[in-house]
């Protein structure tokens, strides 16, 4: 939740701080870069090392980071603030991935359940960012510090009192380097549309004429779907093959969300709803792929896959705002949802098993 309390608080930024639609994009890009780009390192750390204190004090990071922004007195303050949360983000993920891999034979549904732990985060940020923001300003944000605290310790107290320790199973079988250029490169096509919209749906209705109460809670709902979208996916692949569901749930998604773009009223409104469940209905299943591919690295290749995923989409927030200043915020997000649609195309490389 912390992390995504960026696409709320964006619209509140770039009046504070008088920002463009580009500018407001480099926020997103901070977070995303810095945990992108240490991710994969932190992952092949924890896989020769199995700290599993990172679990513990990247949580600890990304709460302090989040929590501080909204007291920030300058643009560059809100930048260091977002990549401090950014790397706890970072530092969080590569040993979570690999405690929830070994906790169920049943692969898809283990991660599509924990994944969706996250998506309740993304759809927690937007909407408690502008409730905090409508009833106490910016600094409001400085409520949650002591939540994202007392949650870290009860976190440290479950690990070490149950003496759960993620434990690296070897395998003799080499990674598919093949394979996993193929995953990321699906991975970075959906991610284009997944977190260019939910950084902008907030600012897009806004424009709209509709309040940041409304806006937020619009984005809240997106990602409530999401939520729904990763745990059936993960339980579909499990039962139906991964590949099926990639290709059909990026294409049917991206196609749902140019309709939302074109129609109007609540049509509209369900139709952006559906395309959330679809377009994140397949994330699971590729972290899922990624570890079969490199068993002897699961912390790497899971760390690798999202800190990739992050990473494009804050490269893509910073050209969409870009797009979005020339030509305006619709005909940005028609966009995006074409390069979602050719991600499901090249779902149809993966193999059948």
């Amino acid at each position: 939740m912390f992390s995504y309390l960026i696409s709320g608080l964006l619209p509140v930024f770039t009046v504070v701080f008088g920002l463009s639609y580009l500018l407001a994009g480099v926020i997103a890009m901070v977070f995303n870069i810095t945990s992108c780009m240490l991710q994969p390192f932190l992952g092949r750390w924890f896989d020769r090392s199995q700290a599993a204190w990172l679990l513990e004090a990247g949580l600890v990071l990304n709460c302090i980071g989040m929590s501080l922004v909204g007291i920030s007195t300058s643009y560059v303050i809100v930048l260091f603030l977002i990549g401090t949360a950014g790397l706890g983000s970072a530092a969080f993920h590569p040993p979570a991935f690999a405690a929830v891999l070994k906790s169920s034979t049943a692969k898809g549904s283990a991660m599509g359940l924990f994944v969706s732990g996250g998506n309740v985060g993304q759809f927690l940020g937007p909407i408690v960012a502008g409730s905090l923001v409508f009833i106490f300003g910016p600094p409001g944000t400085l409520v949650l510090l002591p939540i994202g605290l007392i949650t870290a310790v009860w976190l440290y107290r479950a690990h070490y009192q149950q003496e759960v320790r993620p434990v690296r199973i070897m395998s003799s079988r080499p990674a598919n380097t093949r394979l996993l250029a193929l995953l990321a490169t699906i991975t970075a096509l959906r991610s284009v549309t997944v977190f260019t919209a939910l950084t902008f749906l907030p600012l897009y209705f806004v424009k709209s004429g509709d309040s940041l109460l409304v806006a937020t809670a619009i984005t809240s709902m997106w990602m409530g779907f999401a939520v729904l979208g990763q745990i059936l996916g993960g339980v579909l692949s499990d039962r139906f093959g991964g590949r099926r569901v990639v290709v059909t749930s990026l294409v049917s998604g991206s196609l749902l969300f140019y309709g939302f773009l074109v129609t109007h009223g609540y049509f509209s409104l369900i139709l952006l709803a559906i395309s959330g469940a679809l377009l994140y209905a397949s994330w699971a299943i590729i972290v899922v792929m990624s570890t079969q591919a490199a068993p002897d690295n699961v912390g790497a290749a899971s760390g690798f896959m999202l800190g990739f995923s992050v990473g494009i989409g804050g490269i893509a927030s910073v050209a969409f705002g870009a797009v979005g200043d020339a030509l305006g915020l619709p005909y940005a997000f028609s966009l995006v949802a074409g390069v979602a649609l050719l991600g499901g195309v090249m779902g149809l490389f993966l193999p059948r098993h």
